[in-house]
């Protein structure tokens, strides 16, 4: 489900009233028709404590309350609002602030440098219309309970949506990652920031996994697609001995061919390997399983401990895509990566891909997949049978 622009709410904080000017009507020729405007951090924190917004546009520098103190405040209130930073300092400024975001969990889509281009604004904009962002209903949907989750298990209120990964060389979809959505009858779509919480609460780490794994191989058998098939797993999931063992018996079930699935694990839980974890791992590679390594560069992972690992595939994480190309230690560090992951085998992903300009920087980089809202949203199995 995307949103509508005209039904997003956006705030504009920025000191200058020409620059607000600018982009409000950038903003309103953009669709969108609720838009307000600060001066400054603290009118601005006053209208959050009223309304909900969907994207908050603003300036670090500002007096009174600049742009570093309202990311504090915003994070200290937890307010949900996908964050768009701007900035006339050198881009080391706005690297520095989204690491910030990062490490305040604040949802930050761009940062851009000023002047602000209608190009880039856009961009932003399709991030927020697009995504879909569970965090939207922080404010407006009720407690959520593990007897509401339960029961949407057994109502299969939980179904897969896919996103697909292009290939930079040719645009041709190479595989899909799984991901999970709670189509919630009174509510909505929900999205798994909200409701991961319930599962860690009910220890459901295997109950979330194999139904959102059957589903994809059923979908995928089902429906005659080819690719690859992505399904998210956590470390959990790899402390049970038997763990490959279920994830093969699923496969040889349904039909589906152990090479085309790859197994995802995030950095920070790849690094808290033990011996059973190793034993899985050496298992379902012995049988043709992909394994990938998620959000790469997200962490303070060992390097060494990487080369011991058998993964296939390396997924950039979106804080190192977004912006890449107008940020030079991005693009240092991303162009270490791509000789590091070719020299080891391994398979690139960029995650977050949302415009042309990164896009064509990436792919002249080398890398070799593409996974972004620029080419292609999480669609149900249904549309993606129309799509190919």
């Amino acid at each position: 489900m995307s949103i509508d622009p005209a039904s997003q709410h956006v705030l504009v904080v920025d000191d200058c009233k020409l620059h607000c000017r600018v982009i409000e009507v950038a903003l309103r020729t953009l669709g969108v028709s609720h838009i307000y405007v600060a001066h400054h951090g603290r009118d601005a924190l006053a209208l959050c404590d009223q309304f909900t917004f969907d994207l908050i546009v603003f300036d670090l520098a500002m007096p009174e309350m600049d742009g570093l103190a309202l990311l504090n405040e915003l994070a200290a209130r937890q307010y949900h609002s996908r964050l768009c930073l701007l900035s006339g300092h050198d881009q080391n400024i706005l690297s520095l602030a989204t690491t910030m975001c990062q490490k305040l969990g604040l949802d930050l889509v761009a940062t851009l440098s000023k002047p602000v281009t209608f190009a880039n604004l856009k961009s932003a904009l399709h991030t927020v219309a697009s995504s879909n962002s569970g965090k939207h209903y922080a404010k407006t949907l009720p407690s959520l309970f593990v007897a509401d989750l339960d029961r949407a298990f057994q109502l299969r209120h939980l179904r897969n949506v896919y996103q697909p990964q292009h290939r930079f060389n040719n645009g041709i979809a190479d595989g899909y990652e799984a991901l999970i959505r709670w189509y919630h009858p009174q509510y909505g779509v929900i999205t798994p920031y909200l409701f991961l919480p319930l599962i860690e609460q009910a220890n459901w780490h295997d109950r979330l996994f194999f139904y959102v794994l059957k589903q994809a191989l059923n979908d995928f058998s089902d429906k005659g697609l080819a690719g690859t098939v992505s399904v998210n797993a956590t470390h959990t999931n790899f402390a049970d001995p038997e763990f490959a063992r279920r994830v093969l018996a699923c496969c040889q079930t349904l039909g589906f061919a152990p090479s085309r699935l790859i197994i995802e694990l995030t950095e920070m839980e790849v690094y808290q390997y033990d011996s059973v974890m190793i034993e899985n791992f050496a298992r379902l590679r012995l049988n043709g399983v992909e394994l990938a390594i998620d959000d790469f560069g997200a962490g303070y992972s060992s390097l060494l401990k990487l080369a011991d690992l058998p993964f296939t595939e390396m997924k950039i994480d979106r804080a190192l895509i977004v912006s890449c190309h107008q940020d030079r230690r991005k693009r240092t560090i991303l162009d270490v990566i791509v000789r590091m992951a070719k020299q080891l085998n391994m398979r690139l992903v960029a995650e977050g891909v949302e415009d042309r300009e990164t896009w064509k920087y990436l792919s002249l980089l080398g890398m070799d997949l593409c996974q972004g809202y620029y080419t292609g949203k999480p669609r149900p199995i249904e549309h993606l049978m129309i799509v190919n």
